[in-house]
């Protein structure tokens, strides 16, 4: 094996420690360190560029320098000064260069801009290296050829994109893209934590596409290694193998240090507290929270200051981030998609981002404000395609929306090609239900009849008929047609009418005998009120479609039977829906306590290796956000039990002024990274 010298290297690091107005400082901070090693000695006595522009939407310093524009130079020193781009968070560090020419190979300067898709760099790149030792420059990557691999040496380049600080790309001098078989990637486990490992394949579009980095300029050609899963505000040790054709592997141990919060900001990340974690039978991967803070008093419309989402190991420890320079708006939920990416947006513009935060798609809407909830139809919830999922739509996105000239909010969904941003549909929901019925009890005091009179803020997609779920918290749950008809109505009955009254669904017991009138109503519920046998939800979010077509939601109980806001439980619940006969029966429900449950936001889903089923009520500083795992039983025929909590835990918000601001977790998930 080829083992580098690391002794005698260079470093340039670029931190960016400020913040947009009040996130989080360290989710911007970034960084570069290139290093020279190899056959020779390292001299560090020479200077090096930190060149180039920060692009649109980039992470730059308020205080510091950036580049000297343009592309890197080949040899020669980089000035400082340089500019932000538009729309740049800010910072206050800068781009710093602390010199250095490395070897016998010459200096070299740095930067370019970078990003495909309209994304770049967290500001502009910097580099000290130039050639390694005596072994001269090293070929550039992707070049053909059979001759043997020379490795000088690497760069280090910490949230590349100024999105996400706990990611980094590891550029390999010497070695061709032509010439690696495979790429295995170890962050060491601390704090008792397990080692992530990755293994990739050249050839997978996983790793060649989805976790592309070509547009990042180093100082020098090489290979691009992706590093995922460090760990925040400490040194990490990480392991590389490159397997390389007819070659030994080269074999490289590194550090690489991270900045997630800046320790003398008065905000940072949340204390999460794990109460309960059985590996052996959770879900693989790491729970995801979506943080956002608003003004407070807070205006009748959500306008979040920002959003913030983090993923966590089952120790409790924050292992991936999310930071993204979104339009002012209600921001939505962040969901996967079918490349394994993820999906989000605010206001009128929806992005793909990359899992090392390059923005991948950005698509804006001019006719419509988004709200709540994205849906790639055919892909399940942690970027796999989903059970059941072959449609003659499938890649196409479901948002939900509002219309600009309409005198309603919140009550369209809109239907759009991810590639070019087409609008493919548009329906009208006022149009389908009935924007007359006033029954619900909003807890946030919505004026009855009024401009929100639905307030959706779920879909699923059902791919065996082409039909959409949503549902509406001030409504109930609707299945319609792609030609705007209205299948079933899954709500209480009372205060609905004619034609919308034909569609509701009629509540029956596990004989499919129906309930007595006060259930169908929904002012009372089918056996024990804190464990029934049947109960409609109330404000709920969150529809999901079992394998076997249930339904899974997450009912908030705002409002339980039309009495107090905030009187009810919480619960994830399953429903089974039989359209011949337009009927409804309660097939399982997980219960939480009155503390633990939550009357806003809030998700469940099943998880698709274990077929556990996640819960997340929506938190905020005062009501802390609990995370759940369920373990469940699953019948021949998909019916589900639930079980036992083999995952849970808690975030504690109180991490910001309450008399300013209010912060709230909306949604939460278990992902693989």
């Amino acid at each position: 094996m080829q083992n580098p010298d690391l002794g005698g290297t260079n470093q340039i690091r670029r931190v960016g420690s400020g913040a947009l107005r009040l996130a989080w400082p360290a989710l911007l901070a970034a960084g570069l360190v290139s290093l020279a090693c190899g056959s020779g000695s390292s001299d560090s006595t020479g200077t090096s560029g930190a060149g180039g522009t920060a692009g649109s939407g980039a992470t730059a310093g308020t205080g510091g320098t950036a580049g000297s524009g343009g592309t890197g130079a080949s040899s020669g020193m980089a000035g400082s000064g340089g500019t932000s781009g538009s729309g740049a968070m800010s910072g206050s560090g800068g781009m710093a260069g602390t010199g250095g020419t490395s070897g016998s190979g010459g200096a070299s300067g740095s930067g370019g801009t970078s990003g495909s898709g309209g994304t770049s760099g967290s500001g502009a790149m910097s580099g000290s290296g130039g050639t390694a030792g005596s072994g001269g420059n090293a070929a550039a990557a992707g070049a053909a050829g059979s001759a043997p691999v020379e490795f000088g040496g690497y760069d280090i380049w910490v949230d590349p994109y100024g999105t996400s600080p706990l990611v980094a790309v590891v550029n390999l001098h010497g070695i061709t893209t032509s010439a690696v078989q495979g790429v295995e990637v170890v962050v060491t486990g601390q704090d008792g934590g397990q080692d992530f490992e990755r293994t990739y394949s050249p050839t997978d579009a996983g790793f060649a596409v989805h976790l592309d980095s070509s547009d990042l300029t180093f100082p020098e050609a090489g290979y691009h290694v992706p590093v995922l899963g460090l760990y925040p505000d400490r040194e990490n040790e990480v392991r590389i193998v490159v397997d390389l054709l007819d070659q030994d592997p080269v074999s490289l141990t590194l550090p690489i240090e991270t900045h997630l919060w800046n320790p003398d900001e008065a905000n940072g990340p949340p204390s999460i507290q794990i109460e309960t974690a059985a590996v052996e039978q959770m879900e693989p991967g790491w729970s995801v929270a979506e943080i956002s803070i608003e003004q407070n008093p807070n205006p009748p419309i959500v306008f979040a200051e920002w959003t913030r989402v983090i993923a966590y190991d089952e120790r409790g420890a924050i292992r991936w981030a999310l930071q993204l320079d979104l339009p002012q708006g209600e921001t939505f939920t962040t969901r996967r998609s079918l490349d394994g990416n993820f999906l989000t947006g605010s206001f009128d513009t929806i992005v793909e981002v990359t899992k090392l935060g390059r923005i991948a798609r950005t698509v804006q809407l001019p006719d419509h404000t988004l709200n709540h909830e994205i849906v790639q139809i055919g892909c399940d919830d942690n970027g796999g395609a989903a059970a059941g999922s072959d449609s003659d739509y499938s890649g196409n996105l479901l948002v939900l929306a509002s219309r600009n000239d309409a005198s309603t909010i919140q009550d369209r969904i809109v239907e759009l090609n991810l590639d070019t941003g087409e609008v493919l549909n548009d329906w009208d929901l006022a149009a389908v239900l009935d924007p007359a019925r006033t029954t619900f009890i909003d807890p946030e005091d919505w004026p009855a009849g009024s401009a929100d009179w639905l307030h959706s803020n779920g879909l699923a997609y059902s791919a065996a008929d082409e039909s959409i779920i949503v549902s509406g918290r001030h409504q109930g749950v609707a299945k319609i047609r792609r030609d705007g008809s209205l299948v079933w109505l899954l709500a209480p009955h009372e205060g609905w009418n004619e034609p919308q009254s034909q569609k509701l669904l009629t509540a029956v017991n596990e004989s499919g005998v129906p309930y007595d009138e006060p259930v169908q109503l929904g002012s009372a519920a089918a056996g024990n009120p804190s464990d029934p046998e049947f109960d409609w939800s109330f404000g709920q979010h969150s529809p999901a479609l079992l394998p076997n077509g249930d339904l899974l939601l997450f009912d908030n109980g705002c409002s339980r039977h039309f009495g107090s806001p905030y009187a009810s439980y919480s619960r994830a619940v399953v429903y089974r829906v039989d359209e011949t006969a337009m009927t409804v029966r309660q097939i399982a429900q997980f219960i939480l306590s009155r503390s633990e449950s939550s009357y806003f936001c809030s998700n469940t889903q099943q998880l698709p290796v274990t077929g556990n089923i996640f819960v997340q009520p929506g938190g905020s500083a005062q009501t802390p956000a609990m995370f759940k795992e369920v373990s469940t039983q699953i019948a021949d025929d998909g019916t589900v039990a639930f079980d036992t909590v083999v995952f849970e835990a808690s975030l504690n918000l109180n991490i910001i002024d309450s008399s300013q601001w209010y912060i709230y977790s909306s949604r939460g998930h278990r992902w693989t990274f």
